[in-house]
């Protein structure tokens, strides 16, 4: 499926979030949010609900006991109504909690699973050098990447074939960090019709 739209309403309850970074709190009184593909930010605070509708898309399914909600979402996709199950078949999480990752092998190692499980046409050297991943890096596993570590969990969920990158809430003093590994990657993600969902700090 190609996700040109998605529009999230109803969000009502409470949600912790989690990433590598940080862990928060939210309270979300009937939040609404509008999506297309291309970067969508959303400037807020840590438990403003910004991470929490990035983090619902994408880890409802993995960490039911994160979320208390009191009545279902509504969703639509490209103006059709979609369950929240099935926008999760074509979401991710970029964090290293995402249960597509593993601690113990080489990007390159996920790579290859990857395409696999997919059955895509490209070889993993194409996917690095469309990702812009260093040859040394991409033989090592998430925690050794670096600063490249979101270009690598792209790489990864990008051979999936998920459509949504949904990224935890990131301090501005965290983002202006990654900054130039992040315009890269979401120049990639464009050229490719992707949509990512970006929460940040004031």
């Amino acid at each position: 499926m190609k996700i040109e739209s998605l529009k999230i309403s109803g969000i009502d309850g409470y949600i912790e979030c989690q990433s590598n970074f940080y862990q928060a709190h939210n309270v979300c009184n009937s939040q609404s949010y509008y999506f297309v593909k291309g970067v969508n930010m959303l400037e807020g605070e840590i438990d403003s609900g910004v991470w929490a509708v990035s983090y619902l898309l994408s880890m409802s399914e993995y960490k039911k006991k994160d979320f208390i909600l009191f009545e279902p979402v509504q969703i639509l996709i490209n103006n059709q109504q979609t369950a929240l199950g099935e926008v999760l078949k074509y979401s991710m999480y970029m964090d290293k909690s995402y249960p597509l990752f593993s601690r113990k092998k080489t990007v390159s190692e996920m790579v290859s699973k990857a395409l696999k499980t997919s059955n895509r046409q490209e070889t993993p050297d194409e996917i690095r050098d469309l990702f812009h991943i260093d040859h040394g890096r991409f033989i090592r596993p998430l925690s050794g990447v670096g600063n490249e570590r979101f270009r690598a969990m792209a790489a990864i969920g990008f051979c999936y074939g998920k459509e949504i990158f949904c990224f935890p809430w990131l301090s501005k003093m965290r983002f202006d960090y990654y900054n130039s590994q992040m315009e890269d990657l979401f120049n990639i993600l464009i050229s490719q019709n992707k949509m990512v969902i970006l929460p940040l700090g004031k």
